[in-house]
């Protein structure tokens, strides 16, 4: 049985127009900040943000683009340049990598972090972690913190009208999670050998995939049509609060499995890395795990949904050949990598080979 230490739940808004109360949330964090994010992100929400500061007293410092990828040597690069203002807080505006990128900015320099996600495709707004990679683009290693981003503001008309695929991906991402968790702490559920946190981080994952599954098509089309409608947000709470709460309460041996690994693995391929999005791919490994696991009912129910949503279900729709030697650093990736730390029986490069090739099929 795990002992956990303590643990810091996030504080957290979703609303539309939710900006407008960024100076009183923040007021205890300090008056002056500076935003770390994307280039889009901050087109789309430096306006509604500098019209809530107006007359409130709190001053921008400055807005910088992270530079694109969750890197140590970005997040290094913008600490230098960050350091001289004296900021008291750190504000993270952008998608997941953007965040990313300001949660370390915001550790390194000992500082609290306010998340304000433009888009809804990951937990990571709220979760005490960063996925770093590599200056050349593969994925690197986990970042943890001390704790989540002391507050986040989720502007849900600021995310309806990103391009949909994120929030596509988004849900793949959260499906996911309950489908490794689950699988990940199967033995330790078993022999009654979970803690009492990660017992209801675990109870917590079928609200990552229950209201999905139900409501995602439907949150789809809204995000399409650009309206941040009763689907989306059911879905967009999924996504960063379901999904943020089980990765924060649960411990870190349940968090991910082979769906992640299988992600990470096909991010070898330069192509995938470039074209296809972290959700999608999470999504595909979902469908290998289940197919490995020997739930093929389920495989089949995720696939529908996927397959409604537009999410490439096979390998050969990322332009991936399906041969053994091929994938040989894939398959390496996939049942070597950190993600596969903690699950209920060994996996085999041949084992997840043979899932990819009846996935293919199913």
């Amino acid at each position: 049985m795990y002992t956990t230490d303590i643990i810091t739940l996030p504080k957290f808004c979703f609303g539309r127009g939710i900006y407008r109360r960024f100076p009183a949330l923040c007021r205890g964090m300090g008056n002056r900040f500076v935003v770390v994010g994307g280039v889009t992100a901050m087109e789309k929400g430096l306006p509604s943000l500098t019209q809530a500061i107006a007359g409130s007293g709190m001053t921008m410092l400055d807005h910088i683009p992270f530079g694109g990828a969750c890197t140590q040597q970005a997040m290094d690069r913008l600490i230098a340049r960050i350091a001289p203002m004296k900021p008291d807080f750190i504000v993270g505006m952008g998608g997941g990598k953007a965040i990313d990128t300001a949660k370390g900015v915001a550790f390194g320099m000992d500082l609290p972090l306010v998340s304000l996600p433009t888009l809804v495709s990951n937990c990571a707004p709220i979760t005490a972690l960063s996925v770093v990679y590599r200056e050349d683009g593969p994925f690197d290693r986990f970042a943890f913190f001390d704790g989540p981003p002391a507050l986040t503001l989720v502007d849900l008309e600021i995310a309806a009208h990103a391009p949909d695929k994120y929030f596509r991906a988004g849900m793949g991402d959260t499906l996911a999670k309950h489908l490794e968790s689950t699988f990940s702490a199967r033995n330790d559920n078993l022999g009654n050998e979970l803690d009492h946190m990660s017992a209801i981080g675990l109870a917590l994952s079928s609200t990552c995939y229950d209201p999905v599954l139900q409501y995602g098509r439907q949150a789809l089309d809204e995000v399409l049509r650009h309206e941040a409608g009763p689907a989306m947000e059911i879905c967009a709470r999924s996504i960063i609060v379901s999904a943020g709460l089980v990765s924060l309460m649960a411990h870190d041996d349940y968090n991910c499995a082979l769906a992640h690994a299988v992600c990470y693995g096909l991010q070898l391929f330069a192509h995938v890395e470039e074209n296809c999005l972290h959700g999608d791919l999470v999504a595909y490994g979902a469908l290998v795990q289940l197919m490995l696991d020997g739930q093929k009912e389920k495989a089949k129910e995720l696939q529908t949904f996927l397959k409604s949503l537009g999410t490439p279900v096979t390998l050969a729709e990322m332009n991936v050949p399906l041969e053994r030697n091929a994938l040989e650093s894939t398959l390496t990736e996939a049942t070597t990598g950190p993600d596969m730390a903690h699950i209920p029986y060994p996996i085999t490069p041949d084992m997840v080979f043979d899932a990819m090739t009846r996935v293919e099929t199913l």
